[in-house]
């Protein structure tokens, strides 16, 4: 696995032999493989928030090293190109994401979570059969 940071956001490269499809302690609750996030966090500076209609769903965890990552897809994509969403793991109330040139926490007290999300699939442009 290899981690990366752009606009904003922390991404892993992962092989699925990679990922451990893991439930992780977060917060105050539970976060488990195919459950979806809209928010993690909820102050503004240390918070990391999708747009609207669009959610996080907890594929897994990774390790990088000595480093263990928890691994988002959106919506319902299949992410065929083993591209996700990454969050360095510190404990249950602390993520981080950077790059090179620094990090910046996340820091999650209260987990809400869906096991089901009613949107449209924004993402078949990707999907084409």
């Amino acid at each position: 696995m290899k981690t990366f940071y752009q606009f904003g956001a922390m991404y892993a490269v992962a092989d699925p032999d990679e990922i451990k499809a893991d439930p992780i302690a977060l917060g105050d609750g539970i976060l488990r493989p195919g459950e979806f996030v809209q928010k993690l966090g909820h102050k503004a500076r240390s918070s990391f928030e999708m747009q609207r209609g669009y959610y996080l769903r907890y594929v897994g965890q990774a390790q990088e090293g000595e480093h263990l990552y928890l691994l988002f897809a959106v919506n319902n994509h299949r992410h065929d190109d083993g591209i996700y969403y990454a969050f360095g793991y510190v404990n249950r109330n602390t993520l981080i994401i950077g790059g090179l040139n620094g990090c910046r926490d996340i820091v999650i007290k209260h987990l809400e979570k869906f096991t089901e999300i009613s949107v449209e699939e924004q993402l078949t442009l990707w999907e084409v059969e």
